[in-house]
């Protein structure tokens, strides 16, 4: 029959008592920590499932992060472009006062020097920085002012196009400066007038506006050229790339007579008039116009016919030729300003939808984890509770099973 060892019996019993304490002890952090899974043998597929949605939550609150940088971006970017469109206004409110024929040019200097401190101001708005050493019309980005004046206009040093946050979305961080300030389209949007006149002329051309757009015909390349054989006679013939000209209507009827501020003759699909006391030679050009207009150059042409009025035939004729144009250039940039504006209200917009979605998948993320390694704690007290138990008795039976030997036997 064998035998057993008195101490073995006893190791034996040590060993299941630790046992026991190790499974208490590991229940109670669990209860303090309340997660069911300390390490990934608890339960493999459960710790995968929870890495996964770890993984999947930081990159969506590194998105958030991103949401909130490129809406403090756009925010700031509308709020500067709400500033610009006021300044411009108030500038064409300027223009349309000077127009009123009672002013002297002590008077109209006066309204030039009012314009150039409302081109100051949109100089500071244009270089608006975002408190973190980035310029919100920056574009792609620039540790250098965007605008600067050289003297000869405004240049623009930042790079052109827009600097995006993420990949997965488009969360911008800052605006093409350049396309918004400096690339408006010239004349009226569709076309482009422009006049070049004698000392005697005090004759203008208007801005013009598209009166049948099917039978417009001017392509990129064309112009019209409108020219006075005399102060009472003009002609009107289309210009080709290559300078060859063709007569409007036609050839047998391309004279017509001059009535100032009724639309010239010839011209299919637009309505120009001509305004003022013309003289033999004058020429006035209608052509296609070009995204390059400044909100700068705008205000600096009216500035400086204004700032040299005098009484001459040509200075009337200029000034009112500046003042036409003025009117028609800010509303130009005025609208492409205000386009501006609202695509940063459509991304504010598009910002929250996608803060929200994101928000959403942060939620879920957080739930798929608690799902997969969270503990219930109903079931962690019980088990804790029954696992103390069976750790007591353990407990109680090693200490009635040490005392089996021989010398506890003989002592008694």
């Amino acid at each position: 029959m064998p035998r057993v060892a008195s101490a073995l019996s006893q190791q034996t019993g040590l060993d299941a008592l630790m046992h026991r304490q190790q499974e208490l002890t590991r229940t109670q952090a669990r209860l303090v920590s309340g997660k069911r899974i300390d390490r990934a043998s608890d339960d493999p597929a459960g710790a995968a499932r929870a890495e996964r949605a770890l993984a999947d939550q930081t990159r969506s609150e590194g998105l958030l992060r991103t949401v909130g940088a490129s809406r403090n971006a756009m925010s700031l970017a509308e709020s500067s472009i709400g500033s610009a469109v006021d300044l411009l206004q108030t500038a064409r409110e300027t223009v349309v006062e000077a127009g009123n024929g009672a002013r002297n040019p002590a008077d109209l200097a006066l309204l030039a020097d009012r314009l150039k401190q409302v081109r100051g101001q949109l100089m500071t708005v244009a270089n608006t920085d975002n408190g973190a050493g980035h310029f919100v019309f920056g574009g792609q980005g620039s540790d250098r002012l965007p605008f600067v004046d050289t003297g000869a206009g405004v240049t623009y040093q930042g790079h052109t196009g827009t600097a995006d946050g993420s990949l997965s979305e488009e969360l911008p961080l800052a605006v093409d400066g350049d396309a918004l300030w400096l690339k408006a389209r010239s004349g009226n949007g569709v076309f482009e007038t422009s006049r070049q006149v004698g000392a005697t002329s005090s004759a203008w051309i208007g801005a013009g506006q598209v009166s049948d757009p099917a039978a417009l015909t001017l392509a990129d390349g064309q112009h019209y050229a409108v020219t006075f054989d005399t102060a009472t006679r003009y002609s009107v013939h289309l210009v080709a790339s290559d300078g060859s000209s063709t007569p409007m209507p036609d050839a047998a009827s391309n004279t017509h007579d001059y009535v100032s501020g009724t639309p010239v003759a010839g011209l299919p699909g637009m309505s120009v008039s001509v305004s003022g006391q013309a003289a033999a030679g004058d020429t006035f050009t209608i052509a296609p116009s070009s995204p390059d207009l400044s909100v700068f150059d705008a205000l600096d042409r009216v500035i400086s016919v204004l700032g040299a009025a005098t009484t001459t035939a040509s200075s009337t004729g200029n000034q009112a030729q500046a003042l036409n144009h003025g009117l028609r250039d800010l509303d130009q940039v005025l609208g492409n300003l205000q386009k501006g504006r609202s695509h940063a209200g459509e991304t504010l917009n598009r910002i929250d939808g996608i803060d929200e979605r994101t928000q959403g998948r942060v939620l879920n993320d957080k739930s798929t984890r608690s799902e997969a390694e969270d503990l219930d704690m109903a079931q962690g007290i019980s088990e804790f509770t029954t696992q103390q138990t069976a750790y007591q008795a353990a407990l109680q039976s090693y200490s009635m099973v040490r005392k089996l030997s021989l010398f506890d036997y003989i002592s008694n």
